[in-house]
This record gives structure tokens, C-alpha cells and sequence, in this order.
């Protein structure tokens, strides 16, 4: 049965107190006038007489307080029913206002429909709120963590420049250039995430050709491979869709970059398609992959295999590209196929705004 609201119980219970302080009233008047006649029959006045007799008077002055006191018994019991939810809220409120974010509150008893609504919004706000201070915390020890490595690299090496201790030569300035650049690539995997967290990660989505896109990055990170010992070989379906391509093109590129951290040197190999519902994009590499307990975590911020396997990395790549996938529409997996690993990124051929693709 559906549970009746907070309006309609309180409607209820007034109307409930009235009819009961009437009825109670009623029955014990007849109660007492039964043991009048019984008992006491010259008490009662005469038929024709135009007001009750003393005695009677008295019998409906004590009827009436006992029908109020009655009636009042059972209106103090649905009262509190009715209050009880709104004390433990008050009491939840004030405990997260002195600081105990863990405080929630409890229904002991079945309570009208509002104030069970009210008290589980409550407690998801709470839940919410706890764990974004938690997270505060975490996420500002993680960040100090990551960007302590490069900021010193850099600081010790200036420092030595400026005392003389190294020379600047060609191979010293481009040492600093990459540590400047993976920090500033680690400054923006930071916003992206902090922007995907919050929901506030813009698109510029626009019609684009799938194929010419991944073949322009393919030549922006050609060299990179073939430094690391890396083959590239494209599986590309010329198809055009709606997406943004800056922001697909740094999913794709953060995969790319996952595999040169954790994978042995390979023929890489990426792979799209387009077809009439949907865009599918594959990074695929010959392991040795993730373990079984770190693939449900995998794309999380600061989920890293140096967990697992010793290895480096930020940890925020993966969550880069599921938040990209996400705010496509999509969605990201990873799987082991026939030994190898593949990453695939999933979103429809048309974004959310209802723009498309001839």
C-alpha cells in the first residue's frame, strides 16, 4: 500500500482527534448514564425539565475530560511519529555541522512519504559531501606526489646550470624541455579529470573524417614509437561523425602513451570504424597487459600499474580517456584478445545536441 504524506497524516490525525474526543465523549456520557438509571435513577432529571440536573452536569464536565484526555493520548502518539524523523535529522544536521561527517540519519520507525524522502536525500548529500572532503584530501597528497618528481628534476638542474655545474648544451635543454613537457601534460590530465569529476568538461563537437583524424596523429607520434622500439600498423574504416576532435584525439593519444609506459616494444597497432549508430576506436598492443585485479580499477584517478608491476606513471591517462568517452556519450574497455591487449572507446556516431553525420 502506498504510504499516505506528511499533509495527508496530519489532516487525519486532526480529524481523528476530533471524532475521537467526540465518541469518547459520547461513550462514557452513555456509560454514565447507563449506571444512573441502574443505580441512581432519582438523580437524573425529570422529562420535562429544560436543563440537565446538577448531577448531570457533572457527568458531562468529567466525560469530556476524560474523552480530551484520551483523545490527547493518541494524538501525542502520532505526533511524535510524525516528529521523530525530523528530530534525527535535526540531530544528523548538527553533527555534520560540528564536523562528524559520518553522522547520518535513522528511521526506527515507518515514517510518512516527505520525511523518508527527505531523510534519504539527506543522507546521500551526507555521503556525497563526506566523500568529497575525503577526496580533497586524497587528491592533494596524490597531486604534491606527482608533480614533486619533475618540479625537482627541473629546479636541480636550473640550479646547476646557474652555479656552473652543467654546461647547456643541445642534450641538458632537451632533458628539461621533456621534464617541462610532461609536466604541463600532467597540468592539463589534472584539469581534464578535475573538469570530468565536476561535469564540467566543455565539447566542441563538429563533423569530422574518423580516418583523416587518426592518421594525423599517427604521424605526430610515429617518431616517439620508433624511438621506443614501437611499429604502428592502422586498421582504419573512412567514416565521418560528430565528435570533438581535440578532445578525441587526446584519448586516443593518452592510450598511445599507456602503451609505451607498460607494454614491451610491438608492432602497436590502432584501429576505427565508423558505422551508422556508433564510432569504435581500438589501441591494441601484445601485452602483456593488466592483471585480473587491476583491470575493474584501471581507469580511475590514480590508479597506476606501479601497483601491481613496479612500473611509473601519473595514473590519470586511462581516467582521461574514460572521462573523454563519457562525455561523448560512450564508454571505455579494455580486453585480452587472443594475447593481446586492446583498449577500445565506444561512443555514438551523433553527439547528445542531436547534431549528425551525413
Amino acid at each position: 500500500m502506498k504510504a499516505q504524506s506528511l499533509s495527508q497524516r496530519l489532516n487525519l490525525a486532526i480529524v481523528g482527534i476530533t471524532l475521537a474526543t467526540l465518541i469518547l465523549s459520547l461513550v462514557f456520557v452513555f456509560a454514565a448514564y447507563g449506571l444512573l438509571f441502574q443505580f441512581a435513577p432519582k438523580l437524573i432529571s425529570a422529562e420535562n425539565a429544560l436543563f440537565p440536573a446538577p448531577v448531570e452536569w457533572a457527568i458531562y464536565s468529567v466525560c469530556v475530560v476524560l474523552g480530551s484526555i484520551a483523545a490527547s493520548v493518541v494524538a501525542t502518539r502520532v505526533a511524535r511519529r510524525m516528529v521523530e524523523p525530523l528530530e534525527t535529522l535535526a540531530e544528523a544536521a548538527r553533527a555534520i555541522a560540528d564536523g562528524n561527517l559520518s553522522a547520518r540519519a535513522t528511521l526506527v520507525a515507518p515514517a510518512p512519504t516527505e520525511a523518508s524522502q527527505m531523510i534519504a536525500d539527506f543522507n546521500a548529500m551526507a555521503d556525497r559531501l563526506e566523500k568529497a572532503v575525503d577526496d580533497i584530501v586524497t587528491w592533494n597528497s596524490l597531486i604534491a606526489h606527482e608533480l614533486r618528481t619533475p618540479v625537482t628534476i627541473l629546479k636541480g638542474r636550473l640550479q646547476g646550470i646557474a652555479e656552473g655545474v652543467f654546461q647547456p648544451d643541445p642534450a641538458l635543454l632537451q632533458s628539461l624541455h621533456q621534464q617541462a613537457d610532461g609536466l604541463a601534460r600532467l597540468v592539463e590530465d589534472l584539469r581534464v579529470v578535475s573538469l570530468l569529476d565536476s561535469g564540467r568538461l566543455q565539447l566542441r563537437p563538429v563533423e569530422i573524417d574518423l580516418a583523416s583524424e587518426i592518421e594525423g596523429l599517427a604521424r605526430l607520434i610515429e617518431r616517439d614509437l620508433d624511438k621506443a622500439g614501437f611499429g604502428l600498423r592502422m586498421t582504419l574504416t573512412s567514416g565521418r561523425c560528430v565528435a570533438d576532435p581535440v578532445r578525441l584525439r587526446q584519448a586516443v593519444l593518452a592510450l598511445v602513451d599507456n602503451t609505451l609506459k607498460y607494454a614491451e616494444p610491438c608492432v602497436l597497432e590502432i584501429a576505427a570504424r565508423v558505422s551508422d549508430a556508433e564510432v569504435v576506436i581500438s589501441v591494441i598492443d601484445q601485452g602483456p597487459g593488466m592483471p585480473e585485479g587491476f583491470t575493474k580499477r584501471a581507469f580511475e584517478p590514480f590508479r597506476r600499474a606501479e601497483d601491481v608491476d613496479g612500473k611509473s606513471g601519473s595514473g590519470l591517462g586511462l581516467a582521461v580517456v574514460r572521462g573523454i568517452a563519457e562525455a561523448h556519450g560512450g564508454e571505455v574497455t579494455y580486453e585480452r584478445r587472443d594475447g593481446l591487449s586492446a583498449f577500445t572507446i565506444v561512443m555514438p556516431r551523433m553527439n547528445r545536441s542531436g547534431l549528425g553525420a551525413e
